[in-house]
């Protein structure tokens, strides 16, 4: 059962669009993955309402903020 939805804003999506498919895919599986399981190294509260999305791929750290 998902806990919540995700919608991208526009500057988010043209993130995700300029990056090589599999960078991108694999943010796009975390960010699925963190919508049915807890998991802080995946989705986590920065303050408030403030969250992100993490992923680290090919040494590279990928961060989407999430409200």
């Amino acid at each position: 059962m998902k806990k919540f939805e995700v919608l991208f804003l526009t500057e988010a999506r043209a993130f995700l669009l300029s990056l090589d498919n599999k960078s991108r895919d694999k943010i796009i599986f975390n960010i699925d993955k963190a919508k049915i399981k807890t998991d802080n190294e995946l989705f986590k509260k920065l303050k408030g309402e403030i969250w992100e999305f993490r992923t680290l791929f090919n040494k590279t750290h990928f961060r989407i903020f999430a409200f």
